[in-house]
């Protein structure tokens, strides 16, 4: 099946599934939802857009592979725990930027001090994403990974690509990758030691919530923005 396979890479990332609240964490790979959101800002996909949903739907329908490029050999992303401010300083009176980003309160009041909230990111990391499906779908994706509309980053807007994007579209998952391992100037031996994560049922099969419908979730055709979708641990010796 046509396979668009693309480079992750940065020195900070972060893949948030389930965090809420002032502890955000980060997944030990990529998540759907977090690519799909890099494409929709490469295509220039408008969130807040009534036909949002609809524009998704192509991206959301690939099947999604993701393998880990370790750096250096033996030695694997680790996870980097670090604090951020959110409001405080502003002057409600200035204007309508500063009310908005006053926190709340429980109670709905402003509050008058910043509130800090704890955030992981994974560091030392690197991806490579590979997306199977419609070739006309993956021709749009690659030329958008190509030519940003907006700008693109890995987890958060302090996450920025290290490295171009470097989109590949081959006749299937084995041929995109060693065709971008070449690319990149690694040895495509190491293909079959790559350790990842399937979009597919099999033996350890787990239930992330990371395929998103909308994420502008008011013009969600259902009430949950996010489904689940079935992923499985891979090696690319898995492949067909």
């Amino acid at each position: 099946m046509p396979t668009l396979a693309f480079l992750i890479d940065s020195p900070l990332m972060s893949w948030g599934a389930s965090s809420r609240f002032n502890h955000r964490e980060t997944e030990a790979f990529p998540t759907k939802s977090a690519l799909i959101g890099v494409i929709a800002a490469a295509m220039g996909i408008d969130k807040h857009a009534p036909e949002e949903a609809a524009l998704l739907a192509p991206l959301t329908a690939l099947q999604l592979s993701v393998l880990r490029l370790d750096r250096h050999p033996g030695r694997i992303p680790i996870r980097l725990s670090d604090f951020h401010t959110v409001g405080g300083g502003y002057d409600a009176k200035e204007s309508s930027f500063s009310r908005m980003s006053i926190p709340r309160k429980a109670s709905g009041g402003p509050s008058a001090n910043a509130v800090i909230t704890h955030r992981s990111y994974l560091t030392e990391a690197c991806f490579i994403a590979l997306w199977e499906g419609s070739e006309e779908t993956l021709e749009a994706i690659a030329a958008a990974l190509l030519d940003p509309k907006w700008g693109v980053w890995f987890g958060r807007k302090n996450c920025i690509p290290a490295s171009p994007l470097t989109p590949i579209i081959a006749a299937s998952r084995r041929q995109a990758l060693a065709t971008l391992l070449q690319i990149l100037g690694r040895d495509t031996a190491i293909i079959d030691f790559l350790p990842g994560l399937t979009e597919a049922t099999g033996p350890g099969e787990f239930y992330p919530m990371d395929q998103p419908i909308s994420f502008g979730s008011h013009h969600a055709p259902v009430p949950q923005p996010y489904l689940t979708r079935p992923v499985r641990r891979i090696t690319p010796l898995d492949f067909e």
